[in-house]
């Protein structure tokens, strides 16, 4: 969420068609919206289509290195960089079979030892021509224009969802996507041979995708576009929740209007809370709980499962979750570099509620075997004892809590909106972070007469200075539509 945001409103109207929706500053062209037979959409494929390699140079000069058994000559580009008052600096980037060295021991990336040098493989690199997607689905009349229009699209790799006036739908995880093995380019990988290069792309007619499903919907909130029969690898992280409450909804959901899809977009319920909270509830020792750590318990327990911008029940699941990841992870982890993630929350999740002994629940560094009642418990306290502060300063609401901001580029609090009443947050469809969210609702109801609406949050103008920079905002954090004529 910045400002000046990053998206502006468009409209685009000539004698062959007629788009309006979202554009960025300089693209000649609507990149999220609708034209007079059909609208257009994206979220983020969320591939891995870069990847490191570690390449061992014959020398500091680093005009060769070993690749399969031999030394192999690199291409050596001389970047000239011009400094006010100082010298020319020249920074000399080496190129190799895998693509331009990123890290070596002139530029370390902020690693603390940095004898080593890193390609990167990135598909990015590769020439392609994404403004020709969205000229064409500016245009698009049908499935057709559209299915032709997304090959265009090559880096960064989208869900590109689509809705034509004649009843089609449609999503396709399109991009370039490398034809990766399990788990190839998780890791560093060696650079010393061919054997851990991209073998080629996926084709383009074996993308993830939905044309016309029985189900009469097609949906993306980031998660995984494929099940476990797709035969190329997919990655790691997708979320799950967001995604599996909109197919729920939508599922029961009938003759739905724009107005109950602002309700939906707008929605604030947290299924990943539904499905931990029974775990934690059963295995908080209550018998040691203090007066007060029962009232915070009683306010979670009668928590009616919405991150709504006035729920306590929510900052205290988010502490609970929290101090719960810390507790099960935190001694395994405590000398591990400090780059690697924990496991994602998902994985926790599934983990503690298939084995309730789950491994890594045991705290390594203590002489005894704690157990997942004794880690809720202690979670438990340990979030209380937050919460208390919290809620003793008047700030243990939601989105007192979380405080949402969208910040000016600078970081200028003075140019910024802080602290907005906007409940949501990661695992709610209105996945409001503290400093990020949807940065562009929209519907578009595809009658004769297209009913359209959509809302970001900040202004068409970039000057702080004028009455239209974050006029948005407010309408946004509130949930409110604009009409799109």
């Amino acid at each position: 969420l910045n400002l000046p945001s990053l998206w502006y409103e468009m409209q685009l109207s000539t004698p062959t068609f007629n788009a309006y929706g979202a554009t960025f500053p300089g693209a000649p062209g609507v990149i999220i919206g609708f034209n007079d037979s059909c609208a257009f959409g994206f979220t983020n494929g969320g591939r891995d289509v870069r990847d490191y390699y570690e390449i061992n140079f014959k020398d500091d000069s680093k005009q060769e290195y070993r690749f399969n058994n031999e030394w192999r000559k690199t291409t050596l580009r001389i970047e000239q960089i011009k400094i006010k008052g100082k010298p020319d600096f020249y920074d000399t980037v080496a190129y190799t079979v895998f693509g331009p060295v990123m890290y070596d021991k002139s530029f370390s990336g902020n690693r603390t030892i940095n004898q080593k040098s890193y390609a990167v493989r990135w598909t990015a690199h590769d020439p392609s021509n994404e403004l020709k997607i969205f000229t064409m689905l500016n245009h698009a009349k049908n499935y057709a224009d559209y299915s032709e229009a997304v090959t265009h699209l090559h880096t960064p790799g989208q869900n590109c969802a689509f809705a034509c006036k004649n009843g089609d739908i449609a999503i396709r995880t399109q991009g370039d996507w490398p034809a990766k093995w399990k788990g190839q380019g998780d890791f560093v990988m060696p650079g010393t041979d061919s054997s851990y290069m991209w073998q080629g792309m996926i084709p383009m007619n074996e993308t993830p995708f939905q044309y016309n499903p029985e189900r009469g919907f097609i949906s993306s909130a980031n998660q995984k576009p494929a099940d476990s029969t797709y035969p190329y690898y997919l990655g790691r992280n997708y979320p799950l929740y967001r995604g599996l409450y909109i197919n729920r909804q939508l599922a029961k959901m009938d003759s739905i209007t724009a107005q109950d899809m602002m309700a939906l977009q707008t929605n604030n319920y947290d299924v990943f809370a539904e499905i931990s909270r029974p775990m934690f509830l059963k295995n908080i020792n209550t018998e040691t709980l203090s007066a007060d750590e029962k009232t915070y318990l009683n306010i979670y327990q009668s928590w009616d499962l919405n991150n709504n911008a006035d729920s306590k029940g929510a900052s205290i699941a988010y502490l609970l979750w929290k101090n719960f990841d810390s507790l099960v992870y935190d001694d395994e982890f405590a000398k591990a570099p400090k780059t690697i993630m924990h496991p994602f929350m998902s994985s926790l999740l599934e983990g503690v509620l298939k084995d309730s002994a789950y491994k890594f629940i045991d705290n390594t560094t203590t002489p005894q075997t704690e157990t997942l009642k004794d880690i809720a418990t202690a979670a438990f306290k340990s979030a209380v004892s937050t919460a208390k502060i919290a809620d003793a300063a008047g700030i243990l609401e939601w989105a007192k809590y979380k405080q949402t901001r969208v910040s000016h580029l600078t970081k200028l609090e003075p140019l910024s909106r802080l602290n907005l009443p906007i409940g949501g947050g990661n695992n709610s469809i209105n996945a409001v972070k503290p400093n990020h969210g949807p940065s562009w609702r929209m519907i578009v109801q595809l009658t004769q007469k297209t009913e359209a609406y959509g809302v970001y949050p900040g202004g068409q103008s970039g000057n702080p200075g004028s009455k239209f920079y974050d006029n948005f905002i407010s309408d946004w954090a509130a949930g409110k539509y604009y009409p799109l004529w």
